[in-house]
């Protein structure tokens, strides 16, 4: 029989390797007259966040969508993708999903969407 100890040391690397990392999920803001991002925050250990949407459709799978783009770094503590140029309005749909590179390995958050019912101040 194992001692005491052994006991504990397995139960905790029992508990860190059966933790499973999630992608975060992935906060929206949109602006007014036009613009949106879409971000997660920064944590050690990631390395890539990338963003696929569409506005106001569906994705069929994992389709690249009306945006994809690989954000490779961190700003001001948060892994951003910025669209400057679309105007969403109010009742409009943004169906996203987003990829996590963590400590070498991917992680998806899938069927995201955010229905426009407001608009944040870009300078916040």
């Amino acid at each position: 029989m194992p001692t005491l100890p052994l006991c504990l040391l397995l139960l905790v690397l029992a508990i860190a390797f059966g933790h499973a990392y999630e992608a975060p999920e992935a906060q929206v803001r949109v602006f007014y007259p036009r613009g949106f991002e879409v971000s997660i925050p920064d944590a050690e250990g990631i390395s890539l966040f990338a963003f696929h949407g569409k506005l106001n459709e569906e994705f069929d799978g994992l389709e690249a969508g009306q945006w994809s783009r690989d954000i490779p770094k961190a700003k001001r503590g948060r892994w951003t993708f910025r669209d400057h140029k679309t105007k969403l309005n109010h009742g409009d749909t943004l169906y996203f999903w987003t990829y996590v590179i963590y400590n070498g390995l991917g992680y998806r958050q899938d069927e995201g969407a955010h229905v426009v019912t407001s608009y944040d101040n870009p300078h916040k």
